[in-house]
């Protein structure tokens, strides 16, 4: 029998760290099954949040107004502002609803005097930071529209009656994944939900409690949120293995590295130029070396060589001129 074949023999029978080599090999599957399972929980647990926020908004709106029993309840400014903010308080900092979405509240009403019922769309008010229009119109749609008959999907319209208007809430939210979401075939995740005006209301006009001073306008052209600098999006879509906080960062140029060297008699001596190699385009190393003084006092000493060396960039290893040598990430250098 050939030496070959005992050794594919002997390999055949050999059973030695089967366990490890059967979980070296499940591992990717396992692990990609794993990530898999808790960015779709992650993904579910987020889509429930902003569907509660947008509830959440709806039925807040069709509560406000003030308190009087003599007369139709008016709502200020200062009442939507508050019920915004109430909603980023109670709903929206753990996904960060108005830095990563976008909330319009729309008051959906029947054209005064209209015969048959013409809906329109009376107000809107708006928050969030994302660029996204209603899907179903802007403020004043619907007034010289008969085609406008609601907001809501096709043939699932919501309308309003005479005097009591609906109180309808979009909300657009760009996901942010744990791990990726280059699974998902639309990172966008969308709610609505509509409440009737729950008591008589002042259908005139928003107020403002102090028309010398008055309140912020939450209008659908400026597009901000609760926080002065918002949190970076996720990076999505694909695997990144820059380790940077800076989304530009790229390896530094490669340098070039001289090297001499010299003989003479016995002793030696060099000098070091550039030691330095970083991550990017390809590095060049020159070395020369002069040739032997001889030794005793006839010989002469050959003649010197020269030895060009190039080769590609390393993964952008840096010296930080101390004689560290750091990483591009490195922050203790």
């Amino acid at each position: 029998m050939s030496p070959f074949r005992k050794m594919i023999r002997r390999l055949r029978a050999n059973k030695q760290a089967v366990a490890i080599t059967e979980f070296a090999l499940a591992t990717p599957l396992v692990l990609t099954v794993g990530l898999a399972g808790l960015e779709t929980g992650n993904l579910a647990i987020t889509s429930m949040r902003v569907n509660q926020a947008a509830m959440h908004i709806a039925d807040n709106a069709s509560r406000i107004g003030d308190t009087s029993t003599l007369a139709n309840r008016k709502i200020y400014e200062s009442d939507l502002n508050d019920l915004l903010l109430g909603s980023n308080l109670q709903a929206g900092e753990n996904i960060d609803l108005y830095e990563y979405g976008r909330v319009i509240l729309s008051s959906l009403q029947v054209v005064p005097g209209s015969d048959p019922q013409q809906q329109y769309i009376a107000w809107q008010r708006c928050k969030g930071r994302k660029t996204s229009p209603s899907t179903y119109g802007d403020e004043g749609t619907g007034k010289d529209d008969p085609s406008f008959v609601g907001m809501g999907p096709k043939d699932q319209e919501v309308f309003a009656m005479e005097g009591e208007p609906v109180m309808f809430v979009e909300v657009a939210y760009d996901y942010q994944p744990i791990v990726t979401d280059a699974f998902l075939s639309d990172t966008t995740i969308r709610a609505t939900s509509a409440f009737q005006v729950r008591a008589s209301r002042d259908l005139t006009e928003i107020y403002q409690k102090d028309p010398d001073s008055p309140d912020d306008i939450a209008r659908c052209d400026i597009y901000d949120s609760y926080k002065e600098i918002p949190p970076p999006p996720r990076k999505t879509g694909s695997w990144s293995w820059l380790f940077s906080d800076d989304p530009d960062a790229t390896g530094l140029p490669g340098s070039s590295g001289i090297v001499s060297s010299g003989s003479s008699g016995v002793g030696s001596s060099g000098v070091t130029i550039g030691a330095t190699s970083t991550g990017g385009p390809g590095t060049t190393t020159t070395t020369t070396s002069g040739g032997g003084a001889g030794i005793g006092t006839t010989s002469g000493g050959g003649p010197g060589t020269t030895t060009t060396t190039t080769s590609g960039g390393n993964s952008g290893n840096i010296d930080n001129g101390n004689g560290e040598w750091c990483p591009t990430w490195g922050w203790w250098c």
